[in-house]
């Protein structure tokens, strides 16, 4: 098998689907890159500090779905497979890409798929295995989704954690990140919450009392948004600068329901193992995180899957994981997926940044004799290629609801990913980290 497919694919299926690893031994595994710091610290050592140091803010980073490397550990009553090892210790789940070659595959697939508990109405690991994320604190796993660096579309947050650093910032000091198990929401992550809370605390009393500027990656968004609305108004007046949000699939995206359907291999159908990936996507309660809202999305698009004799529109979920045979499908999506619920205001300086002209799907058509295993035709419409645009741009309706500003940020002709290594994003980025304390930008076109 071609690797580079493997990682082509995967790469562009960073899609929106992006806590602490759900029972999992992160407490005793995970590094937390915490400093123990006196909050009066800064006026002891500001007088060593240069004048960029004390003018830049810091910034934390949360990537989007599968932007995060995950480890699992596993310790089987039966193999799943029969090359799958029933005992393993700590190793790359993802991402590794002798996982997914097609011998192993079934084992990768086992491992990281969840169960779902009828009594708790919860996911969780299957038994046996547990997952930890590392170095959470650091960016460097999700700079690059594997280990090695080497794989070809394996960087991520690559060139814009390049360009901060080239501008002044140092890694794990005012440049941090927030990795998190992306296969389930943020109210399973009760965990990462906590951790990015003190993330944020700690980074502002180490900067001299400087706020926090917080940038999260499509699923990323709608994890700190979670955490955001959960805070007092109080709190979020003295830790946060402002937050920028970046291709955020915030009330849903079309390929979250492909995903569930049929499986999504971007193209290389005859590549990868579209309905061993799919497996594994319908246990994840992100999957479902992550579907279009019915009651904010736009009324003249409703309709998301036609297989010719029937047709579902977003508010049918039930009737369609029904058809499709994914069993408990409905009651996670029941659970997880409008955790976000009313779409408020989050109550902060939001600068909301979204592509479009990139043809993204908004309507599944199926052979009704190969549905749901075969591979639709998508009628598309405006967005990044995996978000569409009126879900990207919904932090603008923010506009009318709160009193802190909300900045458009539009950059036309990026894919979802793409858009991270856009340099008048980098330079905005920039801008809005060194802007003087409580100031307004100017409209981002005269930037």
């Amino acid at each position: 098998m071609d690797t580079t497919k493997i990682f082509t694919f995967f790469i562009s299926f960073i899609l929106i689907m992006g806590n602490t690893a759900a029972n999992s031994e992160e407490k005793l595994d995970r590094k937390l890159h915490f400093n123990t710091f006196d909050k009066n610290d800064h006026k002891k050592i500001a007088s060593n500090i240069n004048a960029g140091e004390l003018q830049r803010k810091p910034i934390v980073l949360v990537p989007g779905v599968l932007g995060s490397r995950l480890q699992a550990k596993v310790n089987l009553s039966y193999s799943p497979g029969w090359l799958c090892e029933k005992i393993r210790d700590w190793f790359d789940i993802w991402l590794n890409i002798e996982e997914l070659t097609p011998f192993y595959v079934n084992c990768w697939v086992y491992d990281i798929s969840m169960r779902y508990d009828n009594r708790t109405k919860k996911v969780a690991n299957q038994e046996g295995v547990k997952t930890r994320i590392l170095d959470f604190g650091q960016t460097e796993d999700f700079e690059y989704l594997d280990s090695d660096h080497y794989a070809p579309g394996s960087p991520y947050f690559t060139e814009l954690v390049e360009s901060l650093i080239k501008f002044g910032y140092k890694r794990g000091d005012d440049l941090k990140g927030a990795p998190y198990d992306w296969r389930i929401t943020p109210s399973q992550s009760t965990g990462f919450l906590q951790n990015l809370t003190k993330l944020i605390e700690n980074n502002y009393y180490e900067h001299f009392n400087r706020k926090v500027v917080l940038m999260g990656h499509s699923m990323g968004n709608m994890f700190t948004y979670y955490m955001l609305r959960t805070k007092p108004q109080e709190w979020k007046d003295k830790f946060i600068d402002s937050f920028i949000s970046v291709s955020s699939p915030y009330i849903g995206s079309v390929k979250a329901v492909k995903a569930i359907t049929s499986g999504e291999t971007e193209g290389h159908d005859f590549a990868l193992p579209k309905l061993k990936l799919r497996t594994a996507t319908r246990t994840f309660s992100s999957s479902y995180f992550l579907l279009p809202r019915p009651e904010f999305w736009p009324k003249d698009k409703l309709h998301v899957v036609d297989t010719l004799i029937k047709n579902y529109t977003v508010f049918e979920y039930k009737a369609l994981f029904e058809r499709i045979g994914c069993k408990h499908c409905y009651e996670i999506w029941d659970k997880y997926g409008t955790e976000l619920g009313d779409m408020g205001p989050p109550n902060v300086p939001v600068h909301c940044v979204y592509s479009s002209q990139i043809p993204t799907p908004e309507l599944l058509i199926y052979d009704p004799d190969l549905f749901p295993d075969g591979t639709p035709v998508l009628k598309t419409g405006d967005g990044d290629g995996t978000v569409n645009v009126f879900s990207s741009s919904y932090c603008l309706k923010w506009k009318k609801s709160q009193k802190q500003p909300v900045y458009e940020v539009y950059l036309p002709g990026n894919t979802h990913v793409e858009i991270l290594n856009n340099a008048t994003l980098h330079n905005y980025i920039k801008k809005v980290a060194t802007l003087n304390q409580g100031a307004k930008l100017d409209k981002f076109d005269t930037l």
